[in-house]
């Protein structure tokens, strides 16, 4: 498993994973795992992690695969190439800001997972009052900046994922939804696979 960050729901999936026979095996930064600390506490009993460390070098996951690591601040973002045919996935789940380095990796990838938590910064405003924006939870949203970004990739595949349930993109007759796909995007969904 590969965590981009220290939010909840991945440490409870982790937790969730506990009853299998082998330790999972979790790359993950040092931050990350410091945060997670609590999660070897509750997993000793079943075995625990093997936690691994990410790198910003490529570096070999089984026979073809290679990943490497991008900062993005207060998360992660994964390049992973195909060593046979050279081909890039970049998956960038949690994006704040738009750094150099992401950019880069952003114009080297077959196929981008992007950020589309959320459509607007207010967004979850609308829906309850007092909650943070969603720079505040360290999301570039899709209106102010990613879309525009996305538009001109020569990615082959460019998929919204991690979506929040405010995103009006969900809804599939929403100007939001045709805005983005008229641009060339796609919205992520459960079961999607693609061959690179």
């Amino acid at each position: 498993m590969f965590l981009t960050n220290a939010d909840l729901d991945h440490g409870l999936g982790l937790v969730l994973m506990r009853q299998h026979e082998k330790p999972p095996v979790v790359f993950a930064s040092d931050d990350t795992r410091a945060t997670l600390r609590w999660i070897d506490l509750v997993l000793q009993p079943f075995g625990g992690i093997e936690w691994r460390a990410v790198a910003s070098n490529f570096e070999s996951f089984g026979s073809s695969i290679a990943f490497r690591a991008l900062s993005l601040g207060n998360s992660l973002a994964f390049q992973f190439r195909d060593e046979i045919s050279g081909a890039i996935a970049l998956l960038a789940p949690a994006v704040g800001e738009i750094t150099d380095e992401l950019q880069t990796a952003i114009h080297q990838a077959e196929a981008v997972f992007f950020d589309g938590t959320f459509w607007s910064n207010e967004e979850l405003r609308t829906v309850r009052p007092g909650a943070r924006t969603a720079r505040e939870m360290n999301h570039l949203p899709i209106s102010e900046g990613s879309l525009d970004l996305l538009r001109q990739a020569p990615a082959r595949r460019k998929i919204y994922t991690h979506i929040n349930n405010t995103n009006p993109i969900l809804s599939p007759d929403s100007p939001e939804r045709k805005t983005v796909e008229q641009a060339g995007l796609e919205i992520g969904r459960d079961g999607l696979e693609i061959t690179l």
